[in-house]
């Protein structure tokens, strides 16, 4: 396709922009950074009530909100709707039109979530459904009518007498079909027509990219940065609800997640460990390409001297995290205890946003019960991050759950030397030029630290490897320009249909049937033969963009690059004539 500009609508869900954190990061680099595109923003949020953490750039054209919580009425947040047109939706919306359209939608919905097995195409399509019906009647008379109560209640009652879930109570019963409530509320918001849909995780903001795709034929593109139904899992374990609705939200996840694994057009997760998780829940093996998170190596400079951070010059180690359990800082604090015992000369600093209060309080009364007070400092996020890797000797990574997290290669670009948890993404950007322990093991990661605390030599090898490291996989030049190559064969697709003749159709339709089933030197076959018709011709950049992405999903990175050189020439011919 052209180089003009193109529209993305980028969907995120309680991240980008009202909280901090790596995947609000990687969307704030995402809009500022890209060539030709102008984005509209599509965010989830917990309520009506965020407040912006980011300033917007002026790539960004537009931000539609959608509160899942704290809304009396689901329309709320919808600016393009006066009152009046809210009005005549709900008088619209009779008992007849709830009965005749909107109860067998839901009962197609419940039967769904409550089969043992699972259907992603029927799923998506319901959804889509029920976005057209949205589209014309009330979102709230609809939900609120007489008939789907009873019909989910009996259904629901029926899975658990079978097993399928633990026996509710009237309470949980209610609380489940209010999930359904408030998580489906995105159908309730009209998506604009764009060039591509941008989803930051499969998860319920990821139904934008798949209502789009059946509405408007917008190609999809997902990026997972954690694993969101491993999330899940862990966020849910750990809550007091009844195991039935533990069982039930995370059926209803699952679904979700399956789903946007299926209608997702590309799936680039920043790590090859997502990559597993994805393929084992379905997705489509030659749909998944990687593409790693990359920071500035022009910000991150070692160069500049090191500030004492300490009275004295103390050692000081640095955990840039989030107050939230997946970041398990109890275990940090635990070998910090440790450390001192033997190293009492080395301070620690944990720095970053409360994102959940109460754990924040729980680390204060840690923190106090282990004499670690005058030992250990808490910090809330900084601006200035990279001030705070200055004054690390050593940074550590604490987490139980990770995808591949900017804080690890935030340090390596930095030339700190890194003590991680193998969790997620981190041993993939570590490899051997840091410290890897197990989660939950205060015991070793205590040794990890006390290794380095006592040896400068070996701080200073680790860090110098970590950054050549980085300056060659995790650059932000690189993550831009894959996925510029990404959005430009993904819009390109759908203009391929009407620009070949019919035996390149078919010849193209052979090579992805190939690459489907993996026989991707096949496919590439294919591939040449379409682009031996017509050379030049208007989708021969497209052509060539895939061919560079199967190439580079079989590690032969020279054969990518030759390609896009080719497609970026041709293009760049096409436009100057």
């Amino acid at each position: 396709m052209g180089r003009g500009i193109r529209t993305v609508l980028l969907t995120t869900e309680g991240t980008y922009p009202f909280h901090r954190g790596g995947v609000s990061t990687w969307c704030d680099v995402l809009v500022r950074q890209m060539p030709d595109v102008r984005y509209l923003v599509f965010a989830v949020a917990m309520n009506p009530y965020v407040t912006l953490s980011y300033e917007l750039p002026g790539s960004v054209r537009g931000l539609i909100t959608v509160p899942l919580w704290g809304t009396q009425d689901p329309s709320e947040h919808r600016g393009d709707l006066p009152f009046s047109e809210i009005f005549l939706r709900k008088q619209r919306t009779t008992a007849d039109v709830v009965e005749r359209v909107f109860y067998p939608l839901f009962v197609r919905l419940v039967d769904v979530l409550v089969s043992p097995t699972e259907d992603p195409r029927a799923f998506g399509e319901l959804l889509h459904e029920l976005y057209r019906y949205f589209l014309i009647y009330d979102y709230e008379a609809s939900f609120k009518a007489p008939g789907p109560w009873g019909y989910f209640k009996e259904r629901v009652v029926g899975a658990t007498l079978r097993g399928q879930w633990d026996e509710p109570s009237v309470f949980d019963l209610v609380q489940a079909l209010g999930w359904i409530y408030r998580f489906l509320v995105i159908l309730n918001t009209p998506i604009p027509a764009v060039d591509l849909v941008h989803s930051s995780a499969a998860a319920f903001c990821g139904l934008v990219g798949i209502v789009a795709k059946l509405q408007h034929g917008v190609p999809y593109l997902l990026t997972e940065h954690g694993v969101y139904l491993r999330e899940q899992y862990l966020s849910v374990g750990r809550s007091n609800m009844a195991p039935f609705a533990k069982g039930f939200l995370l059926s209803l996840i699952r679904r979700v997640v399956s789903a946007n694994l299926y209608f997702a057009d590309e799936i680039a997760p920043v790590c090859a460990f997502n990559g597993r998780w994805e393929r084992e829940l379905g997705a489509a093996p030659h749909k998944i390409r990687v593409v790693y998170n990359g920071v500035s190596p022009q910000v991150f400079n070692p160069e500049s001297e090191r500030r004492l951070a300490e009275p004295g010059g103390r050692l000081l180690v640095v955990s840039v995290a989030r107050m939230d359990p997946n970041k398990d800082v109890e275990t940090l604090l635990r070998a910090a205890a440790l450390v001192h015992e033997r190293l009492p000369e080395v301070a620690f600093r944990v720095q970053g946003a409360i994102s959940v209060p109460d754990y924040h309080q729980r680390m204060l009364a840690l923190r106090r019960e282990l004499g670690l007070d005058s030992v250990v400092e808490f910090r809330e996020h900084s601006a200035q991050v990279v001030d705070i890797y200055r004054e690390a000797d050593i940074v550590v990574q604490s987490s139980v759950s990770e995808a591949f997290p900017y804080a690890v290669i935030e340090a390596m670009m930095m030339a700190k030397p890194v003590v991680a948890t193998e969790v997620g993404g981190t041993a993939e950007a570590l490899a051997d030029n840091g410290l890897l322990v197990p989660a939950r093991d205060p015991e070793r990661l205590a040794e990890a630290i006390g290794t380095l605390a006592r040896q400068p030599a070996l701080r200073t090898q680790l860090g110098e490897a970590a950054r050549e490291r980085a300056l060659s996989m995790f650059t932000i030049q690189r993550t831009i320009r894959e996925f510029d190559a990404t959005y430009r064969r993904l819009m390109g697709r759908g203009q391929a249909a009407g620009a070949l003749r019919r035996g390149q159709k078919l010849a193209l339709a052979r090579a992805f049937a190939l690459a489907g089933i993996g026989e991707v030197d096949a496919a590439l076959v294919q591939m040449e033969s379409v682009l031996a018709q017509d050379p030049g011709g208007i989708m021969a950049p497209v052509l060539l963009a895939q061919m560079a992405a199967w190439e580079g999903a079989r590690g032969r990175q020279r054969r990518q690059i030759f390609h896009l050189v080719r497609a970026r020439l041709l293009e760049d011919l096409r436009v100057a004539n």
